[in-house]
């Protein structure tokens, strides 16, 4: 009987053994590994994705044809509109100016005797001058 105790141990120990070594826990050990790397790989893949996104809706905001330049060069070109639309009045004024002048010769005179301080013999130009304002002092 003390034989039998032996051999039973031996198979216990031999048994236990074989069990630690399994290949199907290995298998699935494997499987459970490629599973996780595979799961590792659609994470790290989904994260690169949106990485990617993320500097894409930056490129289309901030860049250099972006939104945020976009809105800058119209509020530019409404400016330089306004400024037209101011200098086409002016130079329509200035028109209607030379030939107000071309057509009416008191009108050239008037004009002469203010911008150039012309003067007809025996005629004296009295000069106003408007007295400045001192700032005051702080």
């Amino acid at each position: 009987m003390a034989g039998d105790g032996v051999v039973l141990g031996a198979l216990l120990w031999y048994f236990v053994f074989m069990a630690a070594a399994m290949p199907t826990h290995e298998g699935e050990n494997r499987l459970k590994r490629k599973k996780d790397n595979s799961l590792h790989q659609s994470r790290g893949l989904a994260l690169l994705l949106v990485f990617f996104l993320f500097i894409l809706v930056l490129a289309f905001v901030f860049g250099d044809r972006g939104i945020v330049e976009i809105i800058k060069t119209q509020k530019e070109i409404r400016a330089l509109q306004s400024t037209i639309r101011e200098l086409e009045t002016q130079k329509a004024k200035l028109i209607q100016e030379i030939e107000m002048l071309r057509k009416n010769p008191m009108a050239l005179e008037k004009k002469a005797r203010e911008n150039l301080w012309l003067m007809k013999k025996n005629e004296k130009v009295a000069v106003l001058v408007s007295e400045k304002k001192e700032a005051p002092h702080e």
